[in-house]
Protein backbone atom coordinates (compact mmCIF):
# COMPACT_ATOMS: atom_id res chain seq x y z
CA UNK A 1 0.00 0.00 0.00
CA UNK A 2 2.51 2.16 0.77
CA UNK A 3 4.56 1.59 -2.44
CA UNK A 4 1.22 1.85 -3.98
CA UNK A 5 1.25 5.56 -2.55
CA UNK A 6 4.64 7.17 -3.08
CA UNK A 7 4.10 5.98 -6.83
CA UNK A 8 1.00 8.05 -7.57
CA UNK A 9 2.42 11.20 -5.20
CA UNK A 10 6.26 10.61 -8.13
CA UNK A 11 2.81 10.55 -10.74
CA UNK A 12 1.46 13.21 -9.22
CA UNK A 13 4.87 15.32 -9.33
CA UNK A 14 5.33 14.47 -12.64
CA UNK A 15 1.92 16.17 -14.15
CA UNK A 16 2.80 18.82 -12.04
CA UNK A 17 6.39 19.72 -13.30
CA UNK A 18 4.84 18.78 -16.91
CA UNK A 19 1.95 21.28 -16.32
CA UNK A 20 4.60 23.82 -14.88
CA UNK A 21 6.68 23.31 -18.47
CA UNK A 22 3.71 23.84 -20.46
CA UNK A 23 2.36 27.35 -18.67
CA UNK A 24 5.93 28.05 -19.09
CA UNK A 25 6.23 27.70 -22.29
CA UNK A 26 3.00 29.11 -23.47
CA UNK A 27 3.95 32.16 -21.40
CA UNK A 28 7.39 32.56 -23.33
CA UNK A 29 5.48 31.99 -27.22
CA UNK A 30 3.30 34.78 -26.03
CA UNK A 31 6.07 37.23 -24.77
CA UNK A 32 7.84 36.55 -28.00
CA UNK A 33 5.14 36.39 -30.51
CA UNK A 34 3.71 40.33 -29.06
CA UNK A 35 6.08 42.32 -27.96
CA UNK A 36 5.32 45.19 -25.33
CA UNK A 37 4.37 48.65 -26.90
CA UNK A 38 5.14 51.53 -25.34
CA UNK A 39 1.48 53.28 -24.59
CA UNK A 40 0.53 55.79 -27.12
CA UNK A 41 1.96 59.36 -27.19
CA UNK A 42 -0.55 62.10 -25.63
CA UNK A 43 -0.16 65.53 -26.19
CA UNK A 44 -2.27 66.40 -23.43
CA UNK A 45 0.34 64.74 -20.70
CA UNK A 46 2.72 66.45 -22.72
CA UNK A 47 1.89 69.41 -22.13
CA UNK A 48 1.63 69.13 -18.52
CA UNK A 49 5.65 68.93 -18.83
CA UNK A 50 6.63 71.91 -20.84
CA UNK A 51 7.50 75.43 -18.48
CA UNK A 52 4.96 78.24 -19.21
CA UNK A 53 5.34 80.42 -22.00
CA UNK A 54 6.49 83.78 -21.37
CA UNK A 55 6.79 86.09 -24.30
CA UNK A 56 9.51 88.35 -22.84
CA UNK A 57 11.92 85.55 -23.11
CA UNK A 58 10.59 83.27 -26.00
CA UNK A 59 14.40 82.00 -27.02
CA UNK A 60 14.93 80.49 -23.57
CA UNK A 61 11.47 78.71 -23.55
CA UNK A 62 11.54 77.51 -27.40
CA UNK A 63 15.45 75.98 -26.26
CA UNK A 64 13.52 74.30 -22.85
CA UNK A 65 11.25 73.14 -24.58
CA UNK A 66 13.63 71.33 -27.38
CA UNK A 67 15.45 69.67 -24.46
CA UNK A 68 12.30 68.67 -22.78
CA UNK A 69 10.64 67.27 -25.55
CA UNK A 70 13.89 65.43 -26.77
CA UNK A 71 14.24 64.49 -23.05
CA UNK A 72 11.19 63.11 -22.91
CA UNK A 73 11.12 61.29 -26.37
CA UNK A 74 8.69 63.17 -27.53
CA UNK A 75 7.80 62.34 -31.06
CA UNK A 76 9.27 65.38 -33.57
CA UNK A 77 6.00 65.17 -35.58
CA UNK A 78 4.28 65.80 -32.27
CA UNK A 79 6.44 69.36 -31.27
CA UNK A 80 4.22 71.62 -32.46
CA UNK A 81 0.88 70.27 -31.48
CA UNK A 82 2.75 70.77 -27.84
CA UNK A 83 4.02 74.06 -28.20
CA UNK A 84 1.05 76.12 -29.86
CA UNK A 85 -0.84 74.72 -26.63
CA UNK A 86 1.52 77.10 -24.07
CA UNK A 87 1.89 80.63 -26.61
CA UNK A 88 -0.20 83.36 -25.62
CA UNK A 89 0.09 86.91 -26.76
CA UNK A 90 1.78 88.28 -29.92
CA UNK A 91 2.91 84.23 -30.64
CA UNK A 92 -0.27 82.68 -30.09
CA UNK A 93 -0.91 85.66 -33.37
CA UNK A 94 1.48 84.33 -35.23
CA UNK A 95 -0.03 81.12 -34.94
CA UNK A 96 -3.03 81.68 -35.90
CA UNK A 97 -2.17 83.76 -39.04
CA UNK A 98 0.65 80.60 -40.01
CA UNK A 99 -1.16 78.37 -42.91
CA UNK A 100 -2.59 74.97 -41.26
CA UNK A 101 0.56 73.15 -43.38
CA UNK A 102 3.02 75.54 -41.84
CA UNK A 103 1.42 75.08 -38.11
CA UNK A 104 2.20 71.72 -38.19
CA UNK A 105 5.72 72.18 -39.02
CA UNK A 106 7.61 73.08 -35.47
CA UNK A 107 10.72 74.72 -37.04
CA UNK A 108 8.92 76.56 -39.44
CA UNK A 109 7.15 78.00 -36.40
CA UNK A 110 9.85 77.80 -34.55
CA UNK A 111 11.35 80.66 -37.20
CA UNK A 112 8.45 82.69 -37.52
CA UNK A 113 8.15 82.98 -33.59
CA UNK A 114 11.93 84.09 -33.21
CA UNK A 115 11.40 86.19 -36.30
CA UNK A 116 8.44 88.10 -34.66
CA UNK A 117 10.10 88.70 -31.59
CA UNK A 118 13.14 89.82 -33.17
CA UNK A 119 15.16 87.45 -32.23
CA UNK A 120 17.79 87.16 -35.17
CA UNK A 121 21.91 87.17 -35.08
CA UNK A 122 21.75 90.96 -35.12
CA UNK A 123 19.67 90.90 -31.71
CA UNK A 124 22.36 88.19 -30.43
CA UNK A 125 25.53 90.10 -31.57
CA UNK A 126 24.37 93.64 -30.03
CA UNK A 127 23.64 91.59 -26.58
CA UNK A 128 27.00 90.72 -26.84
CA UNK A 129 28.81 93.36 -27.61
CA UNK A 130 27.05 95.73 -25.33
CA UNK A 131 26.83 93.10 -21.75
CA UNK A 132 28.16 94.81 -18.54
CA UNK A 133 28.74 93.22 -15.65
CA UNK A 134 25.93 94.08 -12.90
CA UNK A 135 27.00 94.84 -9.35
CA UNK A 136 25.35 92.46 -7.90
CA UNK A 137 26.22 89.70 -10.27
CA UNK A 138 30.02 87.81 -10.13
CA UNK A 139 32.31 87.61 -12.61
CA UNK A 140 31.61 83.44 -13.19
CA UNK A 141 27.57 84.79 -13.87
CA UNK A 142 28.43 87.34 -16.07
CA UNK A 143 31.04 84.95 -18.36
CA UNK A 144 28.21 82.34 -18.47
CA UNK A 145 26.05 85.31 -19.75
CA UNK A 146 28.37 86.65 -22.35
CA UNK A 147 28.98 82.65 -23.12
CA UNK A 148 25.53 82.45 -23.57
CA UNK A 149 25.07 85.42 -25.83
CA UNK A 150 27.81 84.38 -27.99
CA UNK A 151 27.19 81.02 -27.88
CA UNK A 152 22.90 81.53 -29.38
CA UNK A 153 25.18 84.16 -31.83
CA UNK A 154 26.91 82.02 -33.28
CA UNK A 155 24.88 78.94 -34.00
CA UNK A 156 22.02 81.47 -35.03
CA UNK A 157 24.70 81.87 -38.28
CA UNK A 158 24.72 78.09 -38.40
CA UNK A 159 28.78 79.20 -37.52
CA UNK A 160 29.55 77.36 -34.70
CA UNK A 161 30.86 74.36 -36.43
CA UNK A 162 31.91 75.61 -39.92
CA UNK A 163 35.60 77.59 -38.57
CA UNK A 164 35.19 79.02 -42.13
CA UNK A 165 31.70 80.53 -41.37
CA UNK A 166 32.92 81.79 -37.98
CA UNK A 167 35.24 83.77 -39.65
CA UNK A 168 33.34 85.17 -42.46
CA UNK A 169 30.93 86.11 -39.25
CA UNK A 170 33.21 87.69 -37.08
CA UNK A 171 35.24 89.82 -40.05
CA UNK A 172 31.43 91.06 -41.53
CA UNK A 173 30.72 92.11 -37.74
CA UNK A 174 34.42 94.31 -37.69
CA UNK A 175 33.34 95.51 -41.65
CA UNK A 176 29.96 96.96 -40.30
CA UNK A 177 31.44 97.76 -36.31
CA UNK A 178 34.11 100.35 -38.63
CA UNK A 179 31.38 101.74 -40.30
CA UNK A 180 28.96 102.75 -37.86
CA UNK A 181 26.57 100.42 -38.88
Amino acid sequence: MELEFEEQQKQRQDEYKMRKLELESSRLTLSASAPLQPPPFRVDAAVKLIPKFTEYDVETFLISFGKMAKLNAFPPDKYAAVLQAHLTGNALKVFTELPVEECCDYSTLKAALLDTYSVVPEVYRKRFRTLTKSHAETYSEFAFRLNTQFTRGIESEDAHSDITLLRDVIQHEQFNTSFGW
